[in-house]
């Protein structure tokens, strides 16, 4: 499958040490390719762009023509909210900004990610374009607005109060207070601290402008609420957090495909809902 790409390792996106991508590209000069970009999980603190490799969506996009690329982004032990979101946003910028070179159509380019990488591309699917037409830098002046996104047990939000209603559990979100570049959680509900969560949180940003999502979650979505006795990695990977976001969606009358263990994802259906997306 891959000897079937071009491959382009560790290319810098931007000026920090993890601002780097790999790509897998299928496009030619004759006929360009769509894309997607992939973040990779690993609660913000953790992880790698190679995690792309293993997974169905690399494999079906590939196949269908689509090619990929993978990013990694600043961790906030020492770049909290709103870096790696930023980082997000550049990085599509960055696809744009190569896509002539790399045989991408800019018109097609869509955003996946996994749980702490999928809140950042979704919150960057949900913004829309943030370029800065000004700018001197190339890149920004690239628009960052995404065709579609594909989440992997994806939170939707980073602000505490979202659970208010559905989870009576004990959990906090992992490192919530480095995300926010706090000392303690005990500052969580300080009034700048709850305006940055309501500017982080992906959710807050739909619109009718949004593009179409699909969201797949691997565990069972019974009841809509989260169990309280739920382990935390099932509390911020819970079905729940699609949920919520597609009843927004449902409202607007816009495409959102929502997959659990109940109601799991379809062979081949990846690659089919990007191809539907891009048109």
């Amino acid at each position: 499958m891959l000897q079937t790409a071009t491959e382009h390792k560790d290319v810098m996106y931007g000026p920090h040490e993890r601002n780097v991508l790999d790509a897998y590209l299928v496009g030619s000069a004759e006929a360009p390719s769509p894309a997607v970009l992939f973040l990779h999980g690993g609660g913000y603190v953790g992880g790698d762009k190679n995690a792309v490799l293993s997974t169905a969506l690399m494999r079906e996009c590939l196949e269908a023509g689509i090619s990929v690329l993978s990013a990694n982004y600043r961790f906030i032990q020492k770049h909290p909210f709103p870096a790696p979101m930023e980082d997000g946003t550049r990085a599509i910028q960055f696809v744009r900004h190569k896509a002539a070179e790399w045989n991408i159509d800019p018109a097609r380019i869509a955003t996946a990610g996994s749980s702490a990488g999928g809140h950042i591309a979704l919150w960057n699917a949900l913004r829309g374009d943030l370029a800065k037409p000004d700018s001197p830098d190339p890149v920004e002046r690239e628009s960052s607005a995404v065709s579609a996104f594909i989440g992997f047990g994806t939170q939707v939000s980073k602000d505490q109060r979202f659970y208010e209603g559905i989870y009576e559990g004990p959990h906090i979100q992992p490192n919530l207070a480095m995300f926010y570049g706090i000392e303690s959680l005990d500052e969580l509900y300080r009034p700048d601290v709850l305006k940055k969560a309501e500017e982080a949180s992906a959710i807050n940003y739909m619109s009718e402008a949004a593009p179409p999502v699909l969201m797949n979650y691997d565990y069972v979505f019974d009841l809509p609420r989260i169990p309280a006795d739920a382990p935390v990695g099932e509390v911020i990977h819970h079905p729940m957090h699609g949920y919520m976001l597609k009843q927004k969606y449902d409202a607007l009358g816009k495409t959102f495909v929502f997959r659990h263990k109940g109601d799991p994802l379809r062979p081949g259906e990846l690659a089919r809902f990007l191809l539907d997306s891009f048109g």
